[in-house]
């Protein structure tokens, strides 16, 4: 099953970069939980369900003028799929370039996105998922 978890995680990732938001909220479970860092903190901000996934691109982009990134690489770990992420911004309000790494480690549960962990460096996530 962990390659077709890569394979749905991959999906949205590709949605989202084309914008296409229906078919990213349709590979999401419905009580999905996405801890994300915003605005600086250092304790992840945490949303639910889908109406936090779209308040979450939401406070992403509000903080962002521009914004993208690119994943550097995808690891199977059985149900969590760990995307290494680097980024490029530039911060709407500041004007201040910002380049950072990080990586997400998605859980999935029955074909469908479920939990979003985001962590600083990849040693963090794939410790988290018992990789190391």
């Amino acid at each position: 099953m962990s390659r077709e978890n890569v394979e749905v995680v991959r999906q949205a990732w590709e949605a989202s970069v084309r914008h296409d938001n229906e078919t990213v909220l349709s590979l999401y479970d419905p009580e999905v939980e996405m801890e994300w860092f915003t605005h600086g903190l250092d304790t992840p901000t945490v949303y639910r369900g889908l109406d936090g996934v779209r308040v979450a691109y939401q406070d992403l982009f509000g903080v962002f003028a521009d914004f993208t990134a690119t994943v550097e690489e995808w690891i199977d770990a059985g149900e969590d799929v760990v995307a290494v992420l680097h980024m490029v911004g530039r911060g709407r309000q500041s004007g201040a370039s910002v380049v950072s790494h990080e990586a997400h480690v998605w859980t999935v549960r029955h074909g469908k996105l479920w939990r979003l962990r985001i962590f600083r460096t990849r040693a963090e996530a794939l410790k988290a998922v018992g990789l190391i």
